[in-house]
C-alpha cells in the first residue's frame, strides 16, 4: 500500500540517516565503545547531527523535501563508504544469562509490536496533532520557519520537531510518531546495556521493563511528542559520563557535549543536562578550561540556534518565558504567569498521598500512570548503600525537578530510568524478587489490563489500531472519529482562502488544517482578540475616574499607578480636558506606557471595545502618558476602565523635558452605561486586525452573547461541528 510505504520510508529514511551521521561521528572522534551500546550511541548522537542539519535549512528557508533527500543519501552512502573502507571491530559487552535475555526481548517484543502499531496509526494525540506536527508542517510549508506566525509553542526550541520533519517530509503523521517510537524502543535497550556493562545486569533488565511497559511512557512515546527524545538523551550523557570515569578519553566530552546540547534543544525543562554534565566534571575534579571547551563548545553549538533564533524573532531569547525579564510585543509576561500557574497545580487533589497513587493507578488528574510496580520506590532507598544506587537516586531527583513545574505525568518520565534502576539494584539480592515484580508488570501494564483499574480519562494506549495501521480503514475514517475537530479540515479549507487568519479560544489539530489557527492565550495578538470579544460581557469600562486640578501649561501628563497587586490594572480609553473641553487628539502626540508600550495606542484610539492593560501583575511606576509637541493648558484627566480597587493612581505633569512633578492623586469616580454599538465596533476592531472568521465552543464566555445578540455582532454561524461554532465576521 503506497500510504504505508511513504510512512516507513519516512521513519526508516530518518532513522537510517541518524544511524549514519553518528556513525561518522563516532569515527571521526574514535571513541572506544562496545557494539551494541555503539550502536544506540549512533543513533542518538546521528540525530543530534540531523537535527541541527534540518534546523540551519529552515533558518535559511532551504528546508525542501529534494535537499533533505540528497543530503541524507549522501549521508548514508559516506557512511557505508567508511564501514567498507575501515571496518571497526568492537568488544561486546560482559554476556548476561540467556534465559533472562531471552526473557527480557520476549516482553520488549510483545509490548513493542503492540505499541508499534499505535505509532503508525494516524497521529490523534492532543499534542502530537496540534503544536508538534503543527509547527512541522507550518514550517515545510515555508521551506523554514514562519517569521510571521506568533505562537508560544512556536517559540520553544524544536530539536526533535526537526527529526519530525524529515520523517512528515516522506510520510507525514505516522512517519513522525515512528521516529519518537524509535527512541522509546532506544532507552531500555541502553538501560540493559548499562547494566551489562556496569555490573548490575539483572537490575538493568528489570528496570528496563518497568520503564518501558509503564502505560504514560508508551503513550507518549507513539505519538509524535519529545519526551522520549528528551529521556534518551539524558540517560545517554549519563552513561557516557560513567565511560568517560572509566576511560577518561577526551573525545567522549565532545559527543557528551553535543547530546547535552541537543536536550535544551529538544525541550527547555532538559536544560538542566548541561549543568548536570558539567557538575559531574566537577565532582570527579576534572574541570579544566580543555575539558570545559570540549564539553561547552558542541552544546553551544546545539544550543545557539535556538537562542538566537528567539532573540532576533521576538526579542526574548528564552522565548515564550521570562518575559519579565526581556519584555517583547508578541508575548505577554501575565499570560506567561497565567499559563505556568495552571501547569504547576494540581486540579482535584487534597491530600499529598493521592499524588503516588494518580501516578500509578488512577491518572486522570495528573495525565498519566507509570507502572504499579513504582509504587515500591522508597525501597531504592536501599540502593544508597552502593555507589551506583547514589548516583542513580541523585541523578533522578535532579531530573524530576521540572515536574514541579508541571505536575503531569510525562515531566516525570526523565527521572523513570534512573529511578527504576535504583528500585532494580536495591531489590537484587532479594531472591525471586525481580523475575516476580518484572511478571507483576508485565501482567498489570498490559494495555487492556490498565484500562480495567485506571480512570477512563487516563492518558495511555487504549486500542490497538492495527487496521488502521495498516490504512484498511481509511486515515478519514479514523480521524473523524478520534480526533474530534478533525471535521473541522473541510470547512475551513473550504470556507476560508489558504491566507486567511482564523481565531480560535482552543487549541486546534493544526498540523491536519491547511490554515494559520491563531488561540487566544498563544500570542499578545490572541489575548486581544479575545479581549475585543470579551469586552461586552466582562471588562467593559463602566467608571470614568477624573482628576482634576489648578490649570497648567505642560508638555507631558500621566497617570501612574503606585501600588503593587498580582491583578492587571487596564484604562479603556485616556482623556485630557481643558477648561471642561476635551483637548483634540493629535498624531504629534507620543503615547507612551509601561509596561507592555507596544499596545498604549488602545487607550487612545476613542473604542470602547479595546484596551491598555499592564497585562502583568501590578507594580508602582506602571503608566500610561502623552508627550505634546508643545506646551498644553490641561486641567483634568480622565480614565475610562473597570475600576482595579487595588490601583493607586496618581497624576504626574511635566513642565520641562524630562522632569515628572506629582499633580494629584484625588480621585472622583463617574458611572457611565455602555454606548450603544459596543458588539459592531468589537466585529470591526477584529476585522481591523486581519481576522474574518472565529471558531467558538459553546462553553466559551462569549458563545451565549453571539447567540443572543448575532445581529449585533454582525456574524453569520457558516457551520457546527460537535459543538465548534464556526462564524464570519460579515
Amino acid at each position: 500500500m503506497p500510504e504505508v510505504a511513504s510512512i516507513l520510508f519516512g521513519a526508516g529514511f530518518t532513522i537510517a540517516v541518524s544511524v549514519a551521521l553518528g556513525s561518522l561521528l563516532l569515527g571521526w572522534l574514535r571513541v572506544r565503545l562496545h557494539r551494541t551500546e555503539a550502536a544506540l550511541i549512533e543513533f542518538i548522537a546521528g540525530s543530534a547531527l540531523l537535527s541541527l542539519s534540518v534546523t540551519l535549512l529552515c533558518l535559511a528557508h532551504q528546508a525542501r523535501k529534494g535537499a533533505i533527500l540528497v543530503g541524507g543519501t549522501a549521508a548514508i552512502i559516506a557512511a557505508i563508504r567508511q564501514a567498507l573502507r575501515a571496518p571497526e571491530s568492537r568488544r561486546t559487552l560482559p554476556a548476561i544469562r540467556l534465559d533472562w535475555l531471552v526473557l527480557f526481548f520476549v516482553v520488549f517484543s510483545a509490548f513493542g509490536i503492540y505499541y508499534f502499531f499505535n505509532a503508525m496509526a494516524p497521529e490523534v494525540s492532543p499534542d502530537g496533532s496540534g503544536y508538534h506536527l503543527g509547527s512541522v508542517a507550518r514550517t515545510l510549508r515555508h521551506h523554514g520557519f514562519d517569521w510571521n506566525f506568533h505562537s508560544m509553542y512556536a517559540y520553544l526550541s524544536q530539536g526533535a520537531e526537526m527529526l519530525f520533519l524529515v520523517a512528515f517530509a516522506f510520510g507525514r503523521h505516522s512517519a513522525a510518531a515512528l521516529v519518537h517510537f524509535a527512541f522509546l524502543c532506544t532507552l531500555p535497550l541502553l538501560m540493559v546495556c548499562y547494566g551489562r556493562r556496569f555490573g548490575f545486569p539483572k537490575a538493568a533488565l528489570f528496570a528496563a521493563l518497568l520503564v518501558f511497559a509503564s502505560p504514560v511512557v508508551a503513550k507518549d512515546g507513539v505519538s509524535a511528542y519529545n519526551d522520549l527524545v528528551v529521556v534518551t538523551l539524558i540517560y545517554a550523557v549519563f552513561y557516557l559520563l560513567q565511560v568517560w570515569d572509566e576511560e577518561r578519553a577526551d573525545n567522549l566530552l565532545i559527543l557528551i557535549g553535543l547530546l547535552a546540547g541537543l536536550a535544551y534543544g529538544v525541550k527547555y525543562t532538559a536544560a538542566l543536562t548541561l549543568p548536570f554534565a558539567i557538575g559531574w566534571l566537577v565532582w570527579r575534579r576534572s574541570l579544566n578550561l580543555p575539558a570545559l571547551t570540549r564539553i561547552g563548545v558542541p552544546a553551544a553549538l546545539m544550543i545557539a540556534p535556538w537562542v538566537f533564533r528567539n532573540w532576533i524573532w521576538v526579542d526574548n531569547p528564552v522565548a515564550p518565558f521570562l518575559n519579565a525579564w526581556f519584555p517583547n510585543a508578541y508575548y505577554h509576561a501575565g499570560m506567561e504567569r497565567i499559563y505556568v500557574d495552571l501547569l504547576a497545580h494540581y486540579l482535584g487533589i487534597k491530600h499529598w498521598w493521592q499524588i503516588p497513587l494518580e501516578l500509578t493507578l488512577r491518572g486522570e488528574l495528573v495525565s498519566g500512570t507509570f507502572a504499579v510496580a513504582f509504587l515500591m520506590l522508597p525501597l531504592s532507598l536501599i540502593a544508597l548503600r552502593t555507589p551506583a544506587g547514589r548516583r542513580l537516586l541523585l541523578t533522578g531527583v535532579i531530573f524530576a525537578v521540572p515536574a514541579w513545574f508541571n505536575i503531569g505525568a510525562r515531566f516525570l518520565i526523565p527521572s523513570a530510568p534512573f529511578a527504576a534502576l535504583a528500585l532494580g539494584i536495591a531489590l537484587e539480592s532479594v531472591p525471586a524478587a525481580l523475575p516476580v515484580l518484572g511478571l507483576f508488570t508485565v501482567l498489570t501494564s498490559w494495555p487492556t489490563v490498565v484500562s480495567a483499574y485506571s480512570d477512563p480519562a487516563n492518558w495511555r494506549i487504549n486500542t490497538y489500531p492495527k487496521e488502521a495501521a495498516l490504512r484498511k480503514v481509511t486515515t478519514e475514517s479514523y480521524l473523524s472519529k478520534n480526533l474530534q475537530d478533525y471535521e473541522l479540515k473541510q470547512i475551513l479549507e473550504s470556507s476560508t482562502r489558504p491566507d486567511e487568519r482564523i481565531f480560535s479560544f482552543a487549541g486546534r489539530p493544526d498540523s491536519y488544517i491547511d490554515r494559520d489557527i491563531w488561540v487566544s492565550y498563544e500570542s499578545t495578538l490572541g489575548n486581544l482578540v479575545q479581549d475585543i470579544l470579551w469586552t461586552p460581557q466582562d471588562h467593559f469600562p463602566r467608571r470614568r475616574a477624573r482628576f482634576r486640578f489648578l490649570p497648567l501649561q505642560v508638555l507631558g501628563i500621566r497617570v501612574v499607578n503606585n501600588a503593587s497587586d498580582p491583578n492587571f490594572w487596564s484604562v479603556a480609553e485616556m482623556r485630557v480636558f481643558s477648561q471642561g473641553k476635551e483637548i483634540p487628539r493629535d498624531a504629534s502626540w507620543r503615547i507612551r506606557a509601561w509596561p507592555n508600550t507596544w499596545e498604549a495606542p488602545l487607550a487612545f484610539d476613542n473604542s470602547y471595545a479595546t484596551r491598555w492593560s499592564t497585562w502583568q501583575a501590578m507594580s508602582p511606576h506602571a503608566r500610561v502618558e502623552i508627550i505634546f509637541p508643545t506646551a498644553r493648558q490641561v486641567d483634568e484627566v480622565a480614565l475610562e476602565l473597570q475600576p482595579a480597587k487595588e490601583a493607586k493612581l496618581q497624576v504626574d505633569v511635566s513642565i520641562e523635558s524630562g522632569r515628572w512633578i506629582p499633580m494629584t492623586d484625588s480621585v472622583e469616580y463617574v458611572k457611565q452605561d455602555p454606548p450603544p454599538g459596543v458588539r459592531q465596533a468589537a466585529s470591526r476592531e477584529i476585522k481591523a486586525l486581519g481576522f474574518r472568521y472565529l471558531l467558538v465552543n459553546s462553553d466559551d464566555l462569549v458563545y451565549e452573547d453571539f447567540k443572543r445578540y448575532f445581529k449585533f455582532w454582525g456574524i453569520t454561524e457558516l457551520a457546527q461541528v460537535h459543538g465548534t461554532h464556526f462564524y464570519r465576521i460579515d
